[in-house]
């Protein structure tokens, strides 16, 4: 049952304290109940089971707002599709596959690293561990069995180098008084020892008086009867409290006694304990909650983007249903004398209107709401995740920032956050360990008036102190040493090293070793000290310890001494000492002066004091104490602190220690340009406020002529005066007034300090200030003020509170970034918006719950201004792109629809629509992972370029507005392209509608693929492959789909049909050329004219880049004549193989110092040119020739000077002069893979590149070239016409409709008027040719204003009645049965074919062929007569050849030409149709005769009818306009080229060189990111 409980119920936390029986009574019937109320030792990490799996994921998917919407629109598909309600324009198992496709990729995702959880669940579950327990016979039992059958209250034996299988209670152990060492580096990551103490007496007890021996400890410990009351589980790995009761006495159980599952036993024999806690309600498992969930700005931004996204779509489909109200009004009328409506193909007699149970407009909003799906993108989450995934591994992976020296590589536990890493405003630092080496020395101490040690020295000076040691200040000195040697936790391993839980203890018990006083063992309660000139070891008895904490900044113990009396020693922040010293023998003028001498050298300081005390003072404290210790509950931490108040009074000061912690590597550079980035930082550290600032002048974050000021005041009127005086300042400034005295305070800020501005505040006024929203308020307003914010003696609390202050207090809301290494920093790590852990000293506790971990903080500047830059960039054109080209495909159908009569017709077929954005996510992918604007080396050089994320400068309402507005000329050029050329395609059979909806269809992918290509700024191999790939795929879907007859009736070999036409090809160039020349014209205009820094950093990172590498060129030729000693030919070299050469240089170097000339091993090296004047012509720019400076233009002279500035922020060969590391798996194992391997290439995004900026003469070559093909093709496309030609002689209805489109038409009358009673009219149609035709040449009828598009009309028949295939009747709307089956004619389409019938009547020697006149698929696949045709005709059904008696053979029915080339509809309402062909060549002057029989009434709905005929040539049918459109759009190019030209020499945009970029990055962030 326990078992259940712990599987079903997960993570649980019970309130209740448990009573738990072990040992001798720990067995039978009260283990058995103890079993059924805690859960058994079994853990599961992972998130789902096998069972729940499918459901929990799935229904976990549709959180997302986008799969929210697109389920929504499944269900009105399928209802729409299968109901009578309202139509459906697509079908809604297109829809159900891409949105099963989609979920279950994100489900595959959650799937492959919940198998790892799950993975990792079983291994530890099944790990083994020992039980002891009794037999039948009493006698002790070892029993190995796994760590997921344990229950509570079971006793565990585990043995030296074994982890603790669940949470105990140290009983015994194999050494004196039942001691254990512990390493918790599995729980908080601190690889130092821990001392656990077992009860002396319990311990005493079950050794029996022999020590060690294991068997006599299990006898006991099985034999013994005992007792304990224990804490409800917590998640607080630092507290326990319990009881054990034993032999009736009470013994108080704590933290020293306690063993953390997960921990590992270590110098240490054997330990025996007792479960207290299992599986679930363990310490380490309630501690293994993910951390809280973090959704990026940029996500929250898509959500936005998607909710207003969505309300236009409803917008655009409002639209479109007002179109079809006003169009139905106009067009679809009840001919109340004809007894039919105007349209009657769409509305046969005896229907109404609408033929749907919704009202028309509802029902059309529908549909348009269905048809618009697209607007909103499917894929947007799927492609963002794919890109965020490889980022992540690519920040994984970076061989920059990773530390040699730890074997420690970055790491990115939340990819979703890695593009925030480019939008950071404020940086939230913890010091120490962040900013520090967290690597402490006692570097001086102060007794009385006296200091001593100095900090040049590497380790503490002892030689003073010792010699005062024989003086009158021996007591004093003692005394001091006595605390430092006996007032800490520090334990010694086997091998006497200190493993102490902070470094601060370490170094303070290791200057008391160096100063005489040498602590070296700890037995139990007593702590052993040596003494060289003293021949007895000092042994202390520790009788309390009050630990310390982030709430009392101190620790104390009291202590039993040698000579038998009482003292309190204690060590802590001053202010908490002085507030408890003895005011009369403390001199705080003194203490204060060593206190602000030391701070001002920027060490750490403590003071260190005691108190002697009575043996009955002690005796009363120590019963409080206890009675606190024994004290089982939620109250038991603060009895424990009113205890220790208690004692801690009237403290004697004894002095001042000082410890040094050092800066880390390259701190004050990091944040020197994390400052030019424009990125505030805010330092939040426990140090006193003289320490902060010197340190912060240190590292840079206070600098020179900067205006700090300080707020430390503690008193809450002082408080309030000071901060609303400066804020009033503040003000007057901003409003361009200079600040007035003022009776609260005097001036302090002016305009000048204002632009560089620092604020210092003590923990104490923080206090204040935060306990109240106007202060808050006010802090805020000052501290946005400023570039540097210091917060001094702060606790955790107050860390966190100002990061939530800034947060949420700052709008619009700035993004904060967190960063510290200790268990303190936690909080604020976990409220910024990106939280980054530094792997330090203080253990992982940091970097556990982290989104990003590194470690060492100079790696903070590559992880923003590299990888967070980026990111945003790259993620921030996924999103723009993937809006932009669903704007055009959503687009292009409602241009479409207004020539349907805005009925909702689909222009693609619908499994081609929803595949539009597979066929466009790989290339949007490849940039969203692999592109960057400007190399890693030009950023580091220049850090203001990350203005770009910390302005959103990507991502904002004019970049969005800009590319509707893209996305509509877009869609405007891919409709009317295919659109104009019409008549030339319907010519050559491509009218149709699925034809002609493939042929938009593939202009729109080419033209936003198009688009990809000209926003990639780095072409790489995977990035050409990529797009090639795309391509591939797409014609490869076309060609497999258009083979599925089964799944696309209607499709089936429509690709085919399309692509063997020249003019598809032609129209394909065309349409994306068209949109490559406008988007030119338009980035030629904004680059010359209204330039930004971004085109600057992109056109000078392609010069410096250029500038390296022929600087490389040249060194390498040097090294290269040198090395062979005469003058060889190198020019021929390539930088490819420079590259290459020098990286194998780089294999050969050894890991020594980097300045000596046996620093690295190169291929070419010579006397007198060591590898450090290599590495170092090899970093710096490098002055070119006179003809390099001509070719990379007039200003790049200030590359080199510009680049020298700047040589200490920017490595140019991206870390590959450092000496390949050891290659041992245990030194090196967490080492990314280098550039030697292609993967490794990839992973450090060094593929090699093409990266040229769009400059002036790259967009007019390009321009140039685009206008030849386009005059190229117009000149064919005209040549083709000349042999294709057509006649026209329209013989009924509206005589306008053909001259309206261009056309030149003939009208012989032969109209037939509509009556109820229509009859036909027999009419001669006369053809005097005006040109030669050739053979074949193909006889047409045309229709005007005759919409086969209209949907419900198209979409109206059964495929599979049509196929010969029996149906169900109510699939086919027209029909006549035979029970349940149905046959021809079946649709409105079927029910209205054309049935004017044309005899060519003369001359005589002519014939007219009404053969092959179908797609041959048609003919031969598509069509079928029913099984007994035609026999049932006329019996149980009508069929064609009885409705339309005279056109239809009976013999052909289904498969009759006539009828296979009306059901293929037209995509517009003005076509052609075959009717037959002429296969003889026709004369210029020939007269031809047609006999019509009209019977095909088009007056009611003002249509027109026309014999068409025409012969076609290469190119297709005759398509004279689209060929004078080529040559004009090429002629405008042209034109607009040499416009260009004449602009670049007249007045020519200076470069984006290096000194350019500079001014313009200052003079932008200036404008928009200022302070003031």
């Amino acid at each position: 049952m326990g078992g259940l409980c712990s599987c079903l119920c997960g993570r649980s936390e019970d309130k209740t304290p448990r009573f738990i029986s072990l040992g001798k009574t720990g067995e039978d019937d009260v283990k058995l109940a103890q079993s059924a109320v805690f859960p058994d030792n079994s853990v599961r990490t992972a998130k789902y089971t096998w069972y729940d799996f499918l459901p929990r994921s799935f229904f976990g998917q549709f959180k997302r707002l986008g799969n929210q919407y697109f389920l929504l629109q499944t269900i009105i598909m399928v209802v729409g599709e299968y109901s009578n309600l309202y139509p459906s324009p697509l079908a809604s198992w297109s829809m159900i596959l891409v949105l099963l496709f989609v979920v279950g990729l994100s489900m595959i995702f959650e799937a492959r690293d919940d198998y790892y959880r799950w993975k990792k669940d079983k291994e530890t579950n099944n790990s083994h561990a020992i039980k002891v327990s009794a037999n039948d016979k009493g006698k002790p039992v070892e029993t190995q069995q796994t760590w997921a059958e344990f229950l509570v209250g079971d006793l565990v034996l585990v043995r030296n180098g074994e982890a603790f299988p669940a949470d105990l209670v140290l009983l015994t152990s194999s050494e004196l008084d039942g001691n254990a060492y512990v390493e918790t580096a599995n729980i908080d990551g601190e690889t130092n020892l821990k001392l656990r103490l077992a009860s002396k007496k319990v311990s005493d007890h079950l050794q029996g008086g022999k020590l060690g021996d294991l068997k006599t400890a299990m006898r006991n410990v099985v034999q013994t009867e005992f007792k304990l009351k224990a804490d409800a589980p917590s998640a607080s790995i630092d507290s326990f409290n319990a009881t054990l009761t034993f032999n009736g006495e009470h013994y108080s159980m704590a933290l020293s006694q306690f063993l953390h599952r997960g921990s590992v036993l270590r110098n240490t024999g054997w330990v025996i304990g007792a479960a207290v806690y299992t599986g679930p309600q363990t310490k380490i498992i309630l501690n293994s909650a993910d951390p809280p969930l973090k959704r990026s700005t940029i996500d929250r931004t898509v959500d936005k983007i998607l909710i207003v996204v969505i309300l236009a779509q409803c917008a655009l489909v409002t639209v479109a249903t007002i179109g079809f109200v006003i169009w139905s009004s106009e067009n679809i009328q009840f001919k109340s004398d004809l007894g039919y409506y105007s349209t009657w193909y769409l509305i046969p007699p005896g229907e109404s209107q609408n033929a749907f149970v919704f009202p028309s407009y509802i029902a059309y909003w529908l549909s348009y709401f269905i048809l618009f799906n697209n607007f909103v993108p499917i894929n947007i989450y799927v492609t963002m995740d794919l890109c965020n995934l490889l980022q992540g591994v690519f920040i994984n992976n970076d061989i920059a920032i990773y530390a040699e020296d730890t074997d420690t590589a970055a790491s990115c536990r939340a990819s979703n956050l890695c593009q925030e890493l480019g939008m950071i405003e404020y940086i939230f630092s913890d010091k120490t360990g962040t900013l520090t080496q967290n690597v402490m020395k006692l570097k001086k101490v102060a007794i009385g008036d006296d200091s001593y040690g100095h900090t040049a020295s590497k380790d503490f000076d002892i030689s003073v102190l010792s010699a005062h040691l024989k003086g009158a200040k021996k007591k004093d000195i003692e005394d001091f040493l006595v605390v430092l040697a006996v007032a800490h936790t520090v334990v010694t391993d086997k091998d006497g090293v200190y493993q102490a839980e902070s470094p601060d203890e370490a170094a303070l018990v290791d200057g008391a070793s160096k100063a005489g006083y040498k602590f070296t063992a700890r037995r139990g309660e007593v702590l052993e000290v040596e003494i060289p000139w003293e021949s007895k070891t000092r042994e202390y008895s520790i009788e309390a310890i009050n630990s310390f904490n982030s709430k009392r900044k101190r620790m104390s113990c009291v202590v039993k001494k040698p000579d038998g009396k009482y003292a309190l020693l204690i060590k802590g922040a001053d202010n908490m000492i002085f507030e408890r010293c003895d005011k009369k023998t403390t001199d705080k003028k003194t203490l204060n002066a060593h206190l602000e001498s030391y701070s001002t050298e920027g060490l750490r300081t403590l003071l260190v004091g005691e108190r002697e005390l009575s043996t009955d003072e002690f005796k009363t404290w120590k019963n409080i104490y206890d009675e606190a210790s024994r004290t089982v509950g939620p109250n038991r931490k603060k009895l424990l602190e009113a205890a220790a108040e208690k004692i801690e009074t009237n403290i004697r000061v004894l002095g001042v220690t000082a410890i040094e912690d050092k800066l880390q590597e390259n701190v004050a550079e990091t944040i020197s340009n994390l400052a030019d980035a424009g990125i505030k930082l805010w330092v939040l550290t426990g140090d006193k406020v003289e320490t902060a600032i010197n340190i912060g002048y240190s590292c840079k974050v206070l600098v020179p002529g900067m205006k700090v000021l300080k707020m430390t005041d503690t008193a809450p009127e002082q408080i309030n005066l000071r901060l609303e005086n400066l804020v009033r300042q503040l003000r007057e400034i901003q409003k361009g007034l200079d600040a007035k005295d003022h009776k609260e305070g005097k001036v302090e800020l002016t305009r000048v300090n204002l632009k560089s501005l620092g604020l210092v505040l003590h923990g104490k006024t923080l206090e204040h200030i935060m306990s109240h929203d106007l202060r808050r308020s006010l802090l805020l307003e000052l501290g946005m003020a400023c570039k540097v914010v210091i917060a001094c003696r702060v606790s955790p609390l107050q860390k966190s509170e100002l990061v939530e202050m800034v947060r949420f207090g700052i709008k619009p809301e700035p993004i904060t970034l967190a960063i510290g290494d200790g268990a303190n920093d936690v909080t604020m790590i976990q409220k910024a918006h990106v939280g980054v852990g530094i792997s330090g000293n203080e253990g992982q506790q940091a970097a556990n719950v982290s989104d990003f971990s590194i470690s060492r903080f100079k790696y903070l500047q590559r992880l923003l201004l590299v990888h967070g830059r980026w990111n945003y960039r790259r993620i921030c054109k996924v999103i723009t792109y993937v809006f932009y080209k669903n704007f055009c495909l959503t687009l292009t159908l409602l241009y479409f629809s207004a020539t349907t009569g805005f009925s909702g017709t689909s222009l693609y077929d619908s499994w081609v629509y929803t595949s539009f954005n597979i066929h466009t996510m790989l290339p949007i992918c490849a940039i969203g992972c692999l592109d960057q604007d400007v190399r890693s080396e030009t950023v580091e050089m220049f850090p203001a370029l990350y203005m770009t994320g910390r302005l959103n400068l990507d991502l904002n309402t004019r970049i969005i507005l800009q590319y509707i507005l893209l996305a509509i000329v877009h869609s405007v050029i891919v409709v009317f392209w295919p659109y104009f050329s019409y008549f030339g395609l319907d010519q050559v059979d491509l009218g149709g509608l699925y034809v002609f909806g493939t042929l938009v269809f593939s202009c729109l992918i080419f033209t936003v693929q198009y688009r990809v290509m000209l926003i990639t700024v780095t072409w790489t191999s995977i990035t050409g492959a990529v797009l090639l790939i795309s391509f591939f795929l797409f014609f490869l879907f076309l060609a497999v789909y258009g083979l599925l007859i089964d799944l696309t009736w209607e499709f089936y070999w429509v690709p085919y049909q399309m692509m063997g036409s020249a003019i598809f090809w032609v129209v394909l160039f065309g349409v994306p050329a068209t949109a490559l020349y406008l988007d030119f014209v338009l980035h030629w205009v904004q680059r010359e004219f209204f330039p930004t820094v971004m085109d600057f950093a992109v056109e000078a990172d392609y010069l410096l880049n250029k500038q390296k590498k022929g600087a490389l060129m040249k060194q390498l030729a040097k090294e290269v004549k040198a090395t062979a000693g005469g003058n060889h030919d190198v020019h021929g070299v390539k930088i490819k193989d420079v590259e290459m050469n020098r990286y194998l240089a780089q294999q050969q170097a050894e890991p020594s110092d980097p300045t000596s000339p046996q620093g690295h091993g190169f291929a070419f090296s010579h006397p007198g040119v060591t590898p450090a004047v290599f590495h170092r012509s090899m970093t710096r720019p490098i002055d070119v020739d006179e003809k390099e400076n001509a070719k990379m233009g007039k200003d790049s002279q200030h590359l080199a000077s510009v680049a020298e500035h700047k040589e200490t922020k920017i490595d140019m060969s991206g870390q590959s002069f450092k000496g390949q590391p050891l290659r041992d798996e245990k030194l090196n194992a967490n080492r990314p893979a280098d550039e030697s391997t292609w993967c490794g290439r990839f992973l450090q995004q060094k593929l090699p590149r093409l990266q040229k900026p769009l400059t002036p003469r790259v967009t007019m070559i390009v321009l140039f070239v685009v206008g030849c093909f386009f005059i190229l093709l117009g000149v064919l496309v005209i040549l083709g016409s000349r042999d294709a030609s057509y006649q026209m002689v329209q013989y009924d209805g509206n005589t306008q409709d053909y001259r309206n489109l261009g056309y030149d038409v003939e009208y012989q009358d032969c109209s037939l008027i509509a009556s109820r009673n229509q009859t036909t009219r027999t009419c001669n149609i006369t053809f005097t040719l005006d040109t030669d035709m050739k053979a074949p040449v193909y006889v047409h009828y045309g229709l005007t204003n005759f919409y086969q598009n209209y949907q419900t009309y198209q979409a109206d028949h059964s495929a599979n009645q049509l196929r010969g295939l029996t149906t169900s009747a109510s699939l086919c709307k027209y029909y006549t049965t035979d029970e349940d089956e149905t046959y021809v004619p079946c649709g409105a389409q079927a029910n209205s074919m054309f049935n004017d019938t044309f005899t060519l009547t003369s001359p005589s020697t002519l014939t007219m062929l009404e053969t092959d006149i179908a797609w041959r698929t048609d003919r031969e696949t598509r069509y079928n007569n029913p099984s007994g045709y035609p026999e049932f005709c006329n019996e149980t059904a009508e069929c064609l050849f009885d409705t339309y008696p005279g056109v239809v053979d009976a013999d052909k029915g289904h498969k009759d030409e006539h009828f296979m080339v009306w059901m293929r509809t037209a995509a517009l309402a003005t076509f052609m149709k075959k009717y037959g062909r002429i296969e003889t060549e026709l004369k210029k002057g020939d007269v031809l005769t047609f006999e019509v029989e009209s019977r095909f009434v088009v007056e009611p709905f003002k249509g027109g009818k026309a014999i068409i005929l025409t012969s076609d040539s290469w190119i297709g049918g005759r398509n004279t306009f689209m060929g004078d459109a080529l040559i004009s759009v090429g002629g405008i190019v042209w034109l607009t080229v040499f416009l260009m030209f004449l602009k670049e020499c007249i007045f020519p945009r200076k470069v984006g060189t290096a000194e350019i970029l500079a001014n313009k990055a200052t003079e932008h962030d200036e404008k928009t990111g200022g302070l003031v």
